[in-house]
């Protein structure tokens, strides 16, 4: 995992996985990569390194299949739920909550799934915020 943070932070990537030998490089910024790797089936006993993880991005991945995670920030709800997931967790910071890009609130990603625990009623909903977001 320590060479898969140094390459995140080396090539300035927003995340990166190791799936049996295979290497995929993200660099947008918020959930879309981790959804992208999602849709590409890629996460299914992978490690992964991520800048960020809240608890939208740590329920895509265990719906995605991952093993194990390293973030350098990690929000609170994002380790309790890939706690209870029994996933390996790795972490730089944690805080309560990831914070939105204005810095005036929480992340809308952190907030659409907050009390959400179902991974793939968590998925669509991610999907049209993103989507709505977008226009």
């Amino acid at each position: 995992m320590e060479s898969l943070m140094k390459i995140l932070k080396e090539e300035h990537l927003s995340c990166i996985v190791s799936q049996n030998n295979h290497i995929y490089k993200e660099k947008a910024d918020g959930i879309r990569p981790i959804l992208t790797l999602l849709d590409k089936g890629v996460l299914k006993d992978a490690q992964i390194a991520d800048k960020v993880i809240g608890k939208a991005a740590a329920m895509m991945l265990v719906f995605g299949g991952i093993k194990e995670v390293h973030a350098g920030v990690i929000s609170e709800p994002a380790l309790h739920f890939l706690q209870a997931h029994h996933i390996l967790v790795h972490y730089e910071l944690l805080v309560p909550n990831i914070i939105n890009r204005k810095k005036d609130g929480i992340c809308p990603m952190e907030t659409c799934v907050l009390h959400i625990d179902d991974m793939e009623l968590a998925y669509h909903k991610l999907v049209h915020l993103l989507a709505q977001m977008t226009k």
